[in-house]
């Protein structure tokens, strides 16, 4: 039987969405829902889908199965709590909200339905990111000590852009940072201290943001977020014997490089004396020369063992998280393992922490 969806927005993550659930079997996109009717319906031409008249309208539909909200972030407790009184399953684009209030909301509403709800964090369903959590969970490489990632792009304001609104959930942080964020709890554990700083823009958003975490298990991350500046828009994960290197775009990644290295020695105090003329040979020009120009071959001797790794995904990738809602709806449950919804409230109340240290002002709620 064929998962009808219903999609809320009509920008351009929303057409991402219905593009990418082609890829899916049993999953068609059939209705969207916009706050401007006119969206909806060029939406609809453009996609081969229908119109409907309301999100309300969307949402008690006996021709839907699931939604997909793909609206700001603000908008998202209203529009899930709408879809989950009426025993929709729905998938919540991330950030999961704008707020912890609006998420705790939105999260207890789904507990209290017995209804499916899930962030829609795709990154985590991803081939290449399904492989790496295993990598680093099995110890690839020792005990992971640290992480830093980013996403930063510089991207010109648009008038009426959520992207640079405020009251609709916008900024470097929530748009952007979310996804190295997400990325460094899913693989480290979740985080039991933050500080972070930014640099707010004249629209009253965050436009760069930097944030560092420790992990209940010690390890340590930073995390850079910017709408005004490029930045390399991927990650690194340490540990005790080697890292792991994940090639941009950090939001849709496919292949990473995994480097081994046993743990090195340290010579006591009295090492370097006792051998002088060894210390300067090995800081001398000619092999400091000649590390240069055989990095690799000096890392085989040390022992470094480098593999990459491709892990292609199919169409878009966005279809793999909305095989998960459909999976686990068929099996009953009504939250996902791998993106369950404590995850998803420990996510949002850390950016509100991040927040209220820069001073800002909680966004307004609107659908």
């Amino acid at each position: 039987m064929t998962v009808r969806w219903a999609v809320f927005g009509a920008g351009p993550v929303a057409r991402k969405f219905v593009l990418g659930l082609r890829q899916a079997p049993g999953a068609a996109a059939t209705l969207v829902a916009s706050r401007d009717r006119a969206n909806a319906e060029a939406f609809a031409r453009d996609l081969g889908l229908a119109a409907a008249d309301s999100y309300e309208a969307a949402a008690r539909s006996d021709a839907v199965d699931a939604v997909y909200i793909a609206t700001p972030p603000a908008s998202h407790r209203a529009l899930a709590l709408e879809c989950l009184a009426a025993g929709k399953p729905v998938l919540v684009e991330k950030p999961f909200a704008a707020t912890a209030e609006d998420a705790e909301a939105i999260a207890e509403a789904a507990r209290s339905a017995g209804v499916f709800c899930m962030e829609a964090m795709w990154t985590r369903f991803l081939p290449l990111v399904v492989h790496l959590k295993r990598l680093v969970a099995e110890g690839a490489i020792g005990a992971p000590s640290s992480f830093s990632g980013s996403f930063g792009a510089a991207t010109p304001p648009e008038p009426g852009s959520s992207l640079f609104d405020p009251a609709q959930g916008g900024g470097a942080l929530l748009h952007r940072g979310i996804y190295p964020l997400s990325l460094a709890c899913h693989l480290l554990g979740p985080a039991s201290a933050l500080q972070s700083l930014a640099r707010i823009g004249p629209t009253g958003v965050d436009e760069d943001s930097v944030l560092v975490l420790r992990h209940a298990n010690g390890a340590l991350s930073s995390v850079q977020a910017s709408l005004s500046s490029t930045m390399p828009t991927d990650c690194v994960i340490a540990g005790t014997e080697g890292m792991i290197e994940v090639a941009a775009p950090i939001f849709r990644p496919y292949r990473l490089t995994l480097a081994t290295v046993p743990p090195r020695g340290r010579a006591g105090p009295g090492h370097s004396r006792g051998n002088i003329r060894a210390e300067a040979l090995k800081e001398g020009h000619l092999l400091q020369s000649a590390q240069q120009r055989l990095s690799g071959v000096v890392g085989l001797i040390r022992g470094r063992r480098t593999r990459r790794v491709l892990r292609p995904y199919a169409g878009n990738g966005y279809h793999y998280q909305a095989e998960e809602l459909m999976r686990c709806v068929r099996e009953g449950r009504t939250e996902s393992a791998v993106m369950p919804l404590d995850a998803s409230l420990a996510l949002v109340r850390l950016m509100d922490r991040a927040r209220a240290a820069w001073g800002a002002e909680p966004a307004g709620g609107q659908a």
